[in-house]
């Protein structure tokens, strides 16, 4: 079980706000809600928001048109009936004020009143109106204002027919709060979408917009602020904790382990690591270059010794704990008996690259009683998961103390297979819950859950940086940080989070110093250079 002492608990991080908070289409829709009833007349909402995304777009086309030296670019607003559509209008109307050439095209014979009035003050301003549907080409931009938040239908056959279309055709497109055909709720299309280069999300973050399936149709998620009050929020914060999303600028306000000044290298975190075998021996190193990577005062590996040696002969200032014991140390389940004693240190990471054995209760005694931070990471959880159904989540919630883990979702579904339904943070704060353990699990926006309710997300991550490796390093980081933490009495949940957004700016830094394709040892040097 987890043991957080609460005096360790920093302040709320990030702050539960309208910057960070993640949600579900209804409690968008409740908190615009709690606003209306308060006095905030719909039309004023709308006029509010849809200027603010006008501001935006106006911005992005002014510096995209200065960068390629040459004139404006064409805009096609696609209006829908209803207030998505309404928003669509007013950006048209500001983009034609600020002298933009613009087209609005609406298939809908219908509208709301809202959007139906600002649609005839588009006609008074002499904005075109098209008689069909926009033909796509490359020197134009479409502004998808079609459906926004809520959709749980497919697109009429005729804009899923256009949707195809454009994007056979690479059609850019940017949308308004939600791309149309996309269910923001499940994260998943609902069948053709209009594939968007550019998502403004309006107010706060739709939590199904950060979904693995979501975010080719998405592209780059900004949010538009529009002042959502906090008495507002109030409404769906009482419903319980909110997951926050983060992004690599929340790293300067994130928890971060602070040894004392005094504290000599074993004060500083004393990590034992568990990884590699003769099939995977790289994992090994990799691990180590996370840990060392870390600044944990002492690193300990405990591996055969030809995995010793790798590790050695790389990183001669980490500590070899299975010196002297047979080379067989590989083979067969783990006889902690043979190990270096868990309780001497303050975290253990087990798995990466040590290939599956079968599970055996009593070898893994030890590590159930150990009062430290266990890590588990790759194959560690796969031998775990192979106990009868059931009894890995009771196993972890024996624990003595502290447990992280950092599957990816194959690992996770093995370990979890209860807990393989919903969206990428619906299943990691599932496991959380029931194994009474900090889950981190891994993915193109990773998930972090801890078993007292508190979630977040990443809103980045980095595509090409998605290599064989990188997730070794993730875990040595991790429990090397973790380590550091535990040795200061500042063990929390947040800390794995904060590791997973320094793991993910260590490749962003790489990839902007133009190294497309960062590998994993270099993302560990970077990594060893991160400031608090």
């Amino acid at each position: 079980m987890d043991h957080w002492p609460a005096h360790h608990w920093p302040a709320q991080w990030p702050a539960a706000d309208a910057a960070h908070l993640l949600v579900y289409p209804r409690q968008m829709q409740a908190v615009e809600q709690a606003m209306f009833r308060a006095g905030m007349p719909q039309a004023a909402l709308m006029e509010k928001a849809a200027l603010a995304v006008s501001r935006r777009v106006l911005e992005l086309l002014t510096t995209a048109a200065a960068d390629w030296g040459r004139r404006q670019q064409p805009v096609v607003v696609l209006i829908g009936p209803g207030h998505n559509g309404g928003d669509g209008a007013v950006v048209a109307r500001e983009l034609h004020v600020a002298g933009w050439e613009v087209t609005v095209w609406s298939p809908f014979a219908r509208h709301k009143p809202l959007t139906a009035d600002h649609l005839q003050y588009l006609e008074r301003l002499g904005v075109p109106r098209l008689p069909e549907a926009p033909t796509p080409g490359p020197r134009q931009l479409w502004i998808d204002a079609l459906f926004g938040l809520g959709q749980s239908r497919p697109l009429p056959a005729p804009l899923a027919a256009l949707a195809r279309e454009a994007r056979l055709a690479g059609q850019g497109i940017w949308a308004v709060d939600v791309p149309s055909g996309l269910d923001d709720h499940r994260g998943q299309p609902l069948g053709d979408c209009f594939h968007s280069q550019r998502t403004f999300c309006l107010g706060l973050y739709k939590r199904g917009l950060l979904q693995a399936e979501a975010l080719d149709v998405v592209g780059q998620l900004e949010r538009v602020d529009f002042g959502v009050p906090n008495w507002a929020l109030d409404l769906v914060r009482e419903q319980g904790l909110l997951p926050c999303g983060v992004t690599t600028a929340d790293r300067a306000t994130a928890p971060w382990p602070a040894p004392p000044p005094a504290a000599d290298k074993y004060g500083r975190g004393r990590l034992l690591l568990l990884a590699g075998s003769q099939r995977y021996p790289g994992a090994a190193v990799l691990a180590a270059a996370g840990a060392d990577a870390s600044g944990a005062g002492a690193v300990t590996i405990c591996m055969a010794p030809d995995m010793a040696r790798r590790v050695s002969d790389r990183y001669p200032h980490v500590l070899n704990g299975a010196a002297d014991l047979f080379p067989s140390l590989e083979s067969g389940p783990l006889v902690w008996r043979q190990l270096p004693d868990p309780g001497r240190h303050d975290a253990v990471l087990l798995g990466p690259g040590m290939g599956f054995a079968p599970f055996v209760a009593h070898a893994w005694e030890p590590l159930q009683r150990f009062a430290g931070l266990l890590v588990l990471d790759a194959d560690g959880l796969n031998r775990l998961a192979a106990m009868p159904e059931g009894e890995a989540v009771a196993w972890l919630r024996g624990r003595r103390g502290p447990t992280w883990i950092t599957p990816h979702i194959r690992e996770f579904d093995r370990l979890f297979p209860a807990c393989r339904h919903g969206d990428h943070l619906e299943r990691a704060a599932a496991a959380a819950r029931a194994a009474g353990i900090t889950v981190l699990l891994k993915g193109p926006r990773t998930a972090v859950a801890a078993a007292d309710g508190r979630c977040w997300q990443l809103l980045e991550g980095v595509p090409t940086a998605a290599r064989t490796g990188l997730g070794d390093v993730l875990a040595g980081f991790a429990a090397g940080r973790g380590a550091m933490a535990a040795a200061a009495g500042q063990l929390n949940h947040g800390q794995l989070a904060r590791a997973a957004l320094d793991h993910v700016h260590a490749a962003q830094e790489l990839v902007k110093e133009g190294w497309r394709h960062p590998s994993p040892p270099m993302v560990a040097e970077r990594l060893g250079q991160i400031q608090p």
